[in-house]
């Protein structure tokens, strides 16, 4: 799977300060695991973000061709990943399909124009 946003637009929009701890030649080996955690909940927001839109696209985004609002979903995804609190597990639990989407969820709000719910 294509990654969907780059680690430069999670950085600024969560305002991690990643591109100090890559600039810095003195970094630690945490300052590298922090990075590939990053790469790594990139990689798992998309998957999840994905997962909930019914049908998948065809032909598959690229980063240059995702639309603006499926960007911005992907990153509040990292965010709740990162985050770990009971709201952001409900934000992520609320994209499972299992109960209908919340409509206070951001996430969801952004995607359900994407989604052909009787296809999910």
């Amino acid at each position: 799977m294509a990654s969907l946003v780059t680690v430069d637009q999670v950085d600024k929009a969560l305002k991690l300060g990643l591109a100090a701890d890559v600039g810095d030649s003195s970094a630690s080996d945490g300052d590298a695991s922090r990075l590939d955690d990053i790469i790594l909940k990139i990689s798992q927001a998309t998957d999840i973000v994905l997962d909930f839109i019914q049908p998948k696209p065809d032909p598959a985004w690229t980063i240059e061709t995702v639309p603006p609002r499926v960007t911005a979903a992907i990153i509040i995804a990292i965010r709740c990943l990162l985050d770990d609190t009971e709201e952001s597990m409900a934000m992520l639990t609320g994209l499972s399909g299992k109960t209908g989407p919340d409509p206070k969820n951001p996430i969801a709000a952004l995607l359900w124009r994407l989604r052909d719910p009787s296809m999910a």
